[in-house]
């Protein structure tokens, strides 16, 4: 029986994945640190003004979507809107 071969995201991946994450949902305190641990895991400088470019081009096309009865309960209920 052949046993299934799982792809599991490296270190460097899942260290630019929680920056992107970090960025998206304005945690700045975040941003530090998870660049650090990005340059620990071995990403360049490119690659981490890459992510933060790319998380602020989604940004900006999130906030070009206008904002309907339907899905204004979804957008309070994930955090987007803070009082």
């Amino acid at each position: 029986m052949k046993t299934a071969r799982t792809n599991r995201p490296t270190p460097l991946s899942l260290a630019l994945h929680a920056l992107k994450s970090a960025i998206l949902e304005g945690a700045t305190w975040r941003y530090e640190q998870l660049v650090s641990v990005a340059v620990k895991a071995g990403a360049t400088d490119e690659q981490i003004d890459l992510v933060a470019h790319e998380a602020i081009e989604a940004m900006f096309a999130r906030a070009e979507q206008p904002i309907t009865p339907r899905n204004l309960t979804h957008l309070c209920a994930a955090g987007y809107f803070r009082r």
